[in-house]
């Protein structure tokens, strides 16, 4: 079954208006999950880990229950686009609403809860926004180019991200690595939230206004019964996973792949301080080098999933990020940590890269909106779980505690040398050995997955 055959040609504007999406919604991403609305619930509101990993898991149930659904919907349908542009609306509204409410009241209680609701909120829509957007891909892309493209937009992402980091930097800090900024004197963390809103929707806008949707596999169902059908598709999708070599087995490995790396991602700022004594300017610019490597990362993983398939290059990036997390987890060294973040940045883009290109090549080009929204499903259904392990593995585990002592003991009595700095921070570098061991189960699931590309369908 052909993956897409569009009557109208795509063009570059549209090409890089996709593209350019990736560059909006990684501005998001960097700015409120890894960056600085973690930092400002923990470190600004004097809350432990669980305040935010809590919000964020239930915001990942809220985009796992719906977007399997709604990309049932949309395949039916032939309109993924509508659903994209109003799950960014939605997103770029609540982080606009939290942005105005932490510069115009006070802190409190109250207001914090308010801003965890609107981030529920945020972060689902960007979530179920994003199986949309992949959705699009092979009517931009074509079969021979997925790769290409996919590696680009991610490289893209990550440009927005250095990009996203350094403008809204004077509205946190006053100054941008020292350089003051006229007219702005630095209103915190919680100065990032509005121009991010901001920023998300000037570089979506492209996508919007001149992405046009290639529909002629979509059977254009209407009416009452539509997500009734739309229903039955999901749990059929699901059932029938044995038509499609592979899938099944994909979903669940990339179910332990999802769990580990979304949990990095929103704790990644706070470990650096809290087990690094990183700054907030070492750490912007910590994310600023790694995210350059990143970028030539994601092209370079584009062509290797090309030219070796989606299989091998996911494979070699999910190892990758299992020896970066065990020597994160065992050094204290700033400079070898600077090392291995642009590590991180890598093949984080190189896992976004291969399996938006291996999903393809595994599912026919009808039911593709579905099964994106399947493998959002498992990717936001293990975005529940990694942070309320890692919440409760540094809140059981924290300096001065029974478990925490015990876990000093048990470290001295195998007579491993380790720093004052290393031993004070424990049950963060726990937790980061029990991601790499998440990941290292799902590398093993992984490995029976078939190495199908695109053309082959």
């Amino acid at each position: 079954m052909p993956l897409i055959t569009p009557t109208k040609p795509r063009t570059r504007r549209e090409v890089w208006s996709w593209l350019l999406y990736d560059f909006a919604n990684t501005i998001f991403s960097m700015n409120i999950l890894t960056m600085y609305f973690a930092q400002w619930v923990v470190i600004d509101q004097a809350r432990g880990d669980l305040w935010y990993a809590v919000p964020y898991s239930i915001s990942m149930v809220l985009a796992a229950v719906t977007m399997p659904v709604l990309g049932a919907v949309s395949d039916l349908l032939g309109n993924r686009k509508r659903f994209l542009i109003n799950l960014s609306l939605v997103c770029i509204g609540a982080v606009l609403a939290i942005g105005i409410l932490a510069r115009l009241f006070d802190p409190g209680p109250g207001l914090l809860l308010t801003c965890l609701v609107l981030f529920v909120f945020a972060n689902a829509s960007y979530e179920g926004g994003i199986v949309f957007y992949n959705a699009l891909l092979p009517g931009i892309a074509g079969s021979h180019n997925m790769g290409k493209i996919s590696g680009w937009g991610v490289a893209l992402g990550y440009a927005g991200a250095i990009f996203g980091l350094i403008l809204v930097l004077p509205f946190v800090e006053g100054n941008i690595f020292g350089l003051d900024v006229p007219f702005l004197s630095g209103w915190g963390r919680s100065g990032a939230f509005i121009p991010t809103a901001l920023l998300f929707l000037i570089f979506a806008l492209p996508l919007f206004l001149w992405v046009r949707e290639r529909t002629e596999d979509a059977p254009g169902h209407t009416g009452r019964g539509l997500l009734r059908t739309s229903f039955l598709r999901v749990w059929d999708g699901i059932r029938q996973t044995k038509k499609y070599p592979g899938v099944l087995r994909f979903l669940v490995a990339d179910y332990f792949f999802e769990d580990a790396i979304a949990t990095i991602i929103i704790f990644m700022a706070i470990y650096t301080e809290k087990a690094m004594g990183f700054s907030d300017q070492e750490k912007t610019l910590l994310f600023i080098v790694s995210t350059i490597s990143a970028v030539g990362g994601s092209i370079f993983w584009g062509w290797l999933t090309d030219r070796f398939g989606a299989k091998r290059a996911l494979g070699f990036a999910v190892a990758g990020w299992i020896i970066t997390l065990l020597i994160a987890a065992g050094i204290s060294d700033k400079m070898v940590f600077w090392f291995l973040g642009s590590c991180v940045g890598v093949f984080l883009g190189a896992v976004w890269t291969s399996s938006r290109a291996l999903l393809v090549g595994l599912v026919p080009g009808n039911v593709v909106g579905q099964f994106f929204g399947l493998y959002s499903l498992s990717g936001r259904a293990a975005a529940i779980i990694g942070p309320l392990v890692w919440g409760t593995v540094v809140t059981v585990f924290a300096t001065g505690s029974a478990a925490g002592d015990a876990l000093v003991s048990l470290v001295r009595s195998l007579g491993v040398s380790t720093s004052p700095a290393i031993l004070a921070s424990l049950n963060y570098r726990l937790a980061v050995v029990i991601l790499a061991g998440i990941m290292l189960l799902g590398l093993i699931i992984f490995r029976r997955i078939p190495d199908r590309r695109p053309n082959q369908l």
